[in-house]
């Protein structure tokens, strides 16, 4: 940003409420968009420094400048890494225009949760105003927050739970986008799978909160029908809702056990097995992924686990969808993926092993699905070096990282083709395969590039001293 552009955000986001402060402008929280904040904030914090140095030197007060700069700083960008601790408390002191120390750390802690969640949450109704607004603001809602602390508010916890929710939803699509647009690299696959499973287990985080708040709800429907001054009017209306939290709170539950077998190592990501498969054997692939430990693959994959996902908490009601039960058979299909490729290890022991326990069956459907011919190029391609295979790499399809992640997900070891080769007949697909191992052994692609020469000039010792 130019001088004028850096000013003009920094005035800006100054007067901003602390949620949209904290976001620097930029609304989402992909690497993307981390990576962008950060350069920002980098930028926005010398820009801080050097006005509060024009204000010390002409005596006057600092502006307070832009709420929650410093705790961005701390998390790197990334919103999902701030805090709520002393470094926003005591901001959130100055913003309100409270004393420091006069008010309840509890309450103030509140506050800045609120703080957060709008800053995470663009689309969220904001709750902390502006600089402008604060005091008149809190004023005003200091006895709700008091409140809140001292007894249960069902209809909060459940808005704040579906809040939560919608965040979730958020973080889940955004990451399984920039996993997928990764997953279209094939050097990128094997850091595409580590991003996406980091995501789900970070999303843990959402999920434990909104279960954490459906409770909380549940448990002050159920006592406030429960009470003799509630009219029996509200009672039905209290009790549906208590269903509807607790019915909520109990999926998540099962939900974050999906959540921790798509984090597994051994889980599958389909953007990225499809294509792996797919440039090896491209006229095969659908038949090996309609075998038992095809299926059972795409229904473990990280991919399926990421469609149970709540949906919108407007339209959500886990009993009616049957969210549990497809859990279960989630759950179910990951174990008994499992168990397939410990039989398949042991029953197959003279076909070529995956480096670990994962993927085996899935290889043994490959043996069965292709031909003895290209078994036999399979086989030759896997004692080939990492060397010999990239002299015939087109855009990385044969890199030693294409070739490595391949081979520890279950395919075995092919020569790729790249997307234009794919679309050939069979045998003219299989016969480019054969053409490029047979150049990869070729000794004369080897050791036949000659290397460049080089032209300097040399002076001797005597002639720089003579």
């Amino acid at each position: 940003m130019n001088t004028t552009e850096l000013e003009h955000l920094h005035a800006e986001l100054a007067a901003a409420p602390p949620g949209a402060a904290m976001r620097l402008g930029v609304d989402g929280n992909t690497p993307d968009d981390v990576a962008l904040r950060w350069e920002r904030w980098s930028e926005l914090a010398d820009h801080e420094q050097w006005l509060r140095r024009q204000s010390r030197e002409a005596g006057e007060p600092a502006d307070p400048g832009i709420f929650g700069l410093d705790a961005v700083g701390y998390a790197y960008g990334d919103l999902d890494r701030i805090e709520n601790g002393g470094v926003l408390i005591y901001q959130m002191e100055d913003h309100l225009g409270t004393g420091h120390g006069d008010m309840s750390p509890e309450i103030l802690e509140r506050v800045v949760d609120d703080a957060i969640a709008d800053a995470r949450n663009p689309a969220r109704t904001v709750r902390v105003p502006g600089r402008e607004e604060a005091q008149q603001w809190w004023s005003e809602a200091r006895d709700d927050y008091q409140t809140r602390r001292e007894s249960g508010n069902g209809p909060l916890d459940l808005v704040e739970a579906d809040e939560a929710v919608v965040l979730l939803r958020k973080r889940i699509v955004d990451a399984l986008v920039h996993g997928q647009a990764m997953a279209e690299e094939p050097t990128r696959r094997a850091e595409a799978e580590r991003y996406i499973k980091r995501e789900i287990a970070m999303a843990g985080e959402h999920v434990e909160l909104a279960t954490r708040k459906y409770r909380a709800a549940a448990k002050d429907f159920r006592e406030t029908r429960e009470r003799e001054t509630t009219p029996e009017s509200l009672r039905e209306l209290f009790e549906a809702n208590e269903r509807v939290a607790a019915s909520r709170a109990a999926a998540l539950t099962a939900y974050s056990v999906a959540l921790q077998q798509a984090a597994q190592r051994t889980t599958p990501f389909m953007a990225c097995l499809r294509r792996s498969l797919g440039e090896r054997f491209p006229h095969e692939y659908r038949e090996v992924l309609a075998t038992k430990a095809g299926k059972l693959t795409e229904q473990s994959s990280v991919e399926a686990a990421l469609r149970l996902t709540p949906g919108d908490p407007m339209h959500w009601y886990p009993e009616k969808d049957g969210m549990i039960k497809q859990i279960h058979r989630y759950i179910d299909a990951a174990q008994e993926r499992d168990r397939l490729d410990w039989d398949e290890m042991v029953d197959r022991r003279h076909l070529p092993r995956t480096p670990t326990l994962r993927g085996q069956a899935l290889a043994m459907a490959c043996y069965d699905v292709i031909s003895r011919e290209q078994k036999e190029l399979s086989d030759r391609w896997r004692k080939l070096s990492s060397v010999e295979r990239s002299i015939v790499d087109d855009r990385g399809v044969n890199s030693a990282r294409a070739h490595d992640y391949a081979a520890g997900i279950g395919i075995p070891a092919m020569p790729a083709l790249t997307l234009a080769d794919q679309a050939r007949e069979p045998g003219e697909g299989l016969s480019l395969q054969k053409g490029m191992i047979e150049k990869s052994t070729d000794p004369q692609s080897m050791y036949g590039v000659e290397p460049p020469t080089v032209e300097f000039e040399q002076t001797s010792t005597f002639e720089m001293w003579k």
